[in-house]
């Protein structure tokens, strides 16, 4: 079964530098029931068609994230990192700074989004523009997904005139 490394751990892999609180793995979609048969003691947590969670001590579990799968182009750019002491597969930057600046969390609900992608648009050297803009244009929050683009790029150009931002 395919997977890779999400959210936060995977944002430690890419230059964030804040403790683990836990490791989130996401699967592709279709593998949901796969998934949920090989621990049949605990319950999904969250549950929909595209999209299905499951919690253990210290690790989420997921088949999906809705509008985002771990689907070929993501699959294609996964790469091994090390978390923890441990080489494991993580979703590509440009995958993982979209899903964090879509989520948007600061530190009231008890996360750090925007830190972590500030943190990782630091540490890459480069960013596949076209893969991101791209994803940006499958997501199901449009609106939403050009604002987040448009923080990406000016937080982008900030980092320096050796990071511009190519056009489409």
């Amino acid at each position: 079964m395919p997977w890779a490394v999400f959210a936060g751990a995977a944002a430690s892999a890419y230059g964030a530098d804040r403790p683990l609180t836990d490791v989130d793995i996401l699967v592709p979609a279709a593998e949901g029931q796969r998934l949920m048969a090989l621990f049949p003691g605990v319950e999904p947590v969250f549950y929909q068609r595209g999209m299905m969670a499951l919690q253990i001590p210290g690790v989420d579990l997921l088949a999906g994230l809705g509008s985002v799968d771990l689907d070929g182009p993501m699959a294609a750019r996964v790469t091994r990192r090390e978390i923890g002491g441990v080489q494991v597969p993580v979703i590509p930057p440009e995958d993982n700074i979209l899903l964090k600046g879509m989520q948007g969390r600061g530190a009231e609900q008890g996360k750090h989004d925007w830190e972590d992608v500030e943190a990782m648009m630091a540490f890459v050297p480069s960013l596949d523009w076209e893969y991101l803009r791209w994803r940006a244009s499958t997501l199901d929050r449009p609106e939403l997904a050009q604002q987040v683009m448009e923080r990406l790029e000016e937080l982008w150009r900030r980092r320096g005139e050796e990071k511009e931002v190519p056009r489409e």
